[in-house]
């Protein structure tokens, strides 16, 4: 091949990688923040706990930056409050929600369990999570992105439930998470 059509090959390859990284630019900028997802199931519970029915978990605003003195592992510091009681029957819903700028995750140290995701609802300041504990025991959970963050929930058996308080097993009788902008259920 000759040196001009080398050339004209290179400006052509050139003007197709820029033309690419624009185009995946526009939409990470343009299009994509601007997408909403909904789920099409219309029985879906809604994402608002009142207080007696739930347990209320906040992410408090600068959870994403390390505490003063952080040096590795997990602390105490993220979830407000940290560790909360509930009673099967009675306020075994934990609602989640982020005010924190920084994304977020409440994921289940015992694998499978309960993950409100990576790039779920907790990842927006003002998202929200919920779950519902229906085996006693005590679960413990983190942040997926920030390893300081820790807390726990501690399960009773209600009236009327098993006394089982096996931490690694429990069932959901609904895992529902949303946000402003995306609704989306897993069971």
């Amino acid at each position: 091949m000759s040196s001009h059509g080398s050339t004209v090959v290179g400006v052509v390859v050139a003007i197709l990688i820029v033309g690419a990284i624009g185009t995946l630019g526009y939409y990470q900028f343009e299009i994509a923040p601007n997408q909403t997802t909904t789920s099409s199931s219309s029985t879906a519970p809604a994402v608002n706990c009142p207080s007696a029915q739930c347990a209320n978990v906040t992410i408090p605003a600068g959870a994403g930056t390390p505490p003063s003195g952080y040096s590795g592992g997990k602390t105490t510091f993220g979830y407000s409050p940290d560790a909360i009681t509930v009673v099967i029957g009675k306020n075994n819903t934990v609602f989640w929600t982020n005010d924190d700028s920084a994304p977020h995750t409440v994921t289940s140290d015992t694998a499978g369990m309960f993950d409100s995701g990576s790039t779920g609802p907790l990842t927006s300041q003002g998202g929200t999570y919920q779950y519902t504990f229906t085996t006693a025991g005590t679960y413990t959970y983190h942040c997926s992105f920030h390893a300081w963050m820790q807390g726990t929930v501690k399960v009773l058996a209600g009236t009327g439930t098993g006394s089982s308080s096996n931490s690694a097993s429990s069932s959901a009788s609904s895992a529902v998470s949303t946000s402003s902008t995306t609704t989306a259920t897993s069971t």
